[in-house]
């Protein structure tokens, strides 16, 4: 009985070394301000990042996109903004969850928008519709008729600010006691602060609903 036991518990073991050796997001300084003078009134279409759909219950492939310095920007009636605009495949409706990745003392201040195929906004995810999701920063969104783009960029009415939230850390430890293992849960609380920023990155998946049976 002892030796089927062991792989058990030598398995468990491996699992936690593993999880506490793997490494945290880099820690990447907010970007505040953006001083290119070759801000679009409006997005360029031709830059568009392709996305996958799956099916709900299989895993999803996202469209990840880094915005920095480097990347195109948007002069709006708010101020500029960091953007990247991502196509939506033909067979919807879809859910899409559009996620900003924490990364460190930063975060991306998102806010989003379903366009049409000439680029007209249909729908608009403001920043108060992202919620936390884990570590990342996501919004939920179920497509309609029409929508061809998602439009995400930084929301200057928030960049600036900083962010502050608990996260609840939880170890598991496992004890072997004779014939049998045990696990030991314990946790804690952490605070963290970051600041809203125009760069950062954007993590997009598209999942169409099983089909009926």
């Amino acid at each position: 009985m002892t030796l089927r036991l062991l792989p058990r518990v030598f398995s468990l073991s491996a699992a936690l070394l593993a999880s506490a050796c793997i490494t945290p997001p880099p820690d990447v300084p907010p970007l505040l301000q953006i001083t290119s003078a070759n801000c679009a009134a409006v997005p360029d279409l031709s830059t568009v990042v392709p996305t996958v759909a799956t099916i709900d219950g299989d895993d999803e492939k996202p469209a990840i996109v880094t915005l920095d310095a480097t990347s195109r920007c948007l002069a709006g009636t708010t101020g500029k903004s960091l953007y990247a605009i991502f196509s939506i495949p033909d067979g919807g409706p879809y859910t899409i969850n559009v996620s900003s990745v924490s990364l460190g003392s930063s975060i991306l201040a998102p806010k989003a928008e379903m366009l049409d195929a000439q680029g007209a906004v249909l729908h608009e995810l403001p920043t108060s519709s992202f919620l936390f999701r884990g570590t990342n920063l996501t919004s939920l969104y179920r497509s309609h008729a029409g929508e061809r783009y998602l439009l995400v960029e930084s929301d200057p009415a928030n960049v600036g600010k900083p962010l502050q939230r608990v996260k609840e850390n939880v170890q598991v430890n496992a004890v072997a006691t004779g014939y049998v293992y045990v696990e030991i849960h314990t946790g804690t609380d952490v605070a963290s602060t970051a600041t809203w920023s125009h760069n950062g990155q954007i993590s997009v998946s598209v999942v169409r609903d099983k089909p009926a049976k």
